[in-house]
């Protein structure tokens, strides 16, 4: 299996966990939108129980999943679904945490020094007109030399992501690519191709996608829950 197929879809899952730290960088002399904070909560609510089967409101339980068909024996091709084993398997799991640990304390970082941009221009807007031409020039000093920082910083943030991202890519690599090799080879297959979205694939039987056997495989050498 090719390495940038691999990587696409490993990519596509982990990174929509970092997205999240990403700010607009506030030009010098313009007021950055201003840091969301959450609302305060009050006491919590007591859960809800379900309404009582067969009553009005009342769902129907979900059907469990249908096992794949069984691998057709006499195949020399199968197919596999990368993002199926990065959303299901343990290791697939834990790397998504662990991007969304490290995406929220960069947030919080940029998200404190916005902050602090966004105070001093309200400053200087407010005091424009009463302080002196050296102390206004001192304070867009000041100001210059925060945005310029954060800029930095934006950048240097990103970069951490990328790096964390590769390093859970090789990890997750190392692990599930022997685990396809060996499927391969018990089941004699010439070759096993990547299955999913933007594969260019429109079509194939079911019973050739053996992602849940390596999820399963997977999980059995990964420790954790």
């Amino acid at each position: 299996m090719k390495r940038m197929t691999f990587a696409s879809a490993l990519l596509a899952t982990l990174m929509a966990a970092a997205t999240a730290y990403a700010q607009t960088t506030p030009p010098a002399g313009q007021t950055p939108p201003p840091t969301q904070t959450p609302p305060a909560t009050g006491q919590a609510k007591p859960p809800v129980l379900p309404p009582p089967p067969g009553s009005p409101g009342a769902t129907t339980p979900a059907k469990p999943l249908t096992p794949p068909p069984p691998f057709p024996p006499d195949s020399k091709f199968g197919f596999i679904n990368m993002q199926v084993i990065v959303s299901e398997s343990k290791l697939g799991k834990q790397g998504s945490e662990q991007m969304n640990a490290f995406s929220a304390k960069i947030n919080g970082d940029l998200s404190g020094k916005q902050k602090a941009i966004a105070d001093l221009q309200k400053d200087i807007q407010s005091q424009s007109t009463v302080l002196q031409a050296s102390a206004l020039a001192a304070k867009q000093s000041q100001l210059e030399s925060l945005t310029r920082q954060f800029q930095f910083d934006q950048q240097e943030a990103q970069a951490k992501v990328t790096e964390l991202n590769q390093q859970l890519l090789d990890n997750f690599e190392q692990k599930v690519l022997p685990i396809i090799e060996a499927l391969a080879k018990e089941k004699n297959l010439y070759a096993v191709w990547s299955a999913g979205d933007n594969t260019g694939l429109a079509y194939a039987y079911a019973g050739l996608d053996p992602s849940q056997e390596v999820v399963k495989r997977l999980d059995a050498i990964t420790p954790g829950k």
